[in-house]
């Protein structure tokens, strides 16, 4: 999102949609963060799922589990609490780092070397925000469920 969008800014795009009344957070923004809500819980979904297979990979090949044993003990662990917990928590994530990249898409300057510079500021930025958001979150979480 951010090269994209440094990209278009460096290259004067976002002012020549400017110049013609159209709204670049309207146009380029709102479809990218509307996108990134719907798309990461659907990846933490597919990943927590892939996450499971894979564990059920190695209890029965590498640790000689029965196939039955690993899921009654993957359903007894698994509570509904933790998956809602989980993809609240992509939502949220997912919103943090469409802004992120955005903003520091849209204030990039200095051509080629500016854009790198503002994506290497999303990847510090939005890494650190999930961190410490995750931590708010989970005590935010914790109480409410």
């Amino acid at each position: 999102m951010t090269a994209e969008l440094g990209t278009m800014k460096v290259t004067e795009q976002v002012d020549a949609m400017r110049s013609m009344a159209a709204d670049p957070v309207k146009k380029l923004v709102v479809p990218k963060l509307a996108a990134s809500l719907f798309m990461l819980p659907v990846l933490t979904i597919l990943g927590d799922f892939l996450g499971i297979l894979g564990g059920l990979f190695i209890a029965t090949n590498q640790l000689n589990l029965s196939y039955g044993l690993y899921v009654n003990d993957v359903l007894q662990a698994l509570t509904l609490g933790d998956v809602l917990n989980g993809l609240g928590k992509s939502v949220f994530f997912a919103g943090f780092i469409a802004v992120i990249g955005c903003y520091n898409g849209l204030t990039a300057t200095g051509g080629a070397e500016g854009v790198g510079r503002a994506t290497t500021r999303t990847v510090v930025w939005a890494s650190i925000i999930v961190l410490v958001s995750d931590f708010f979150l989970t005590k935010l979480f914790h109480v409410l469920v």
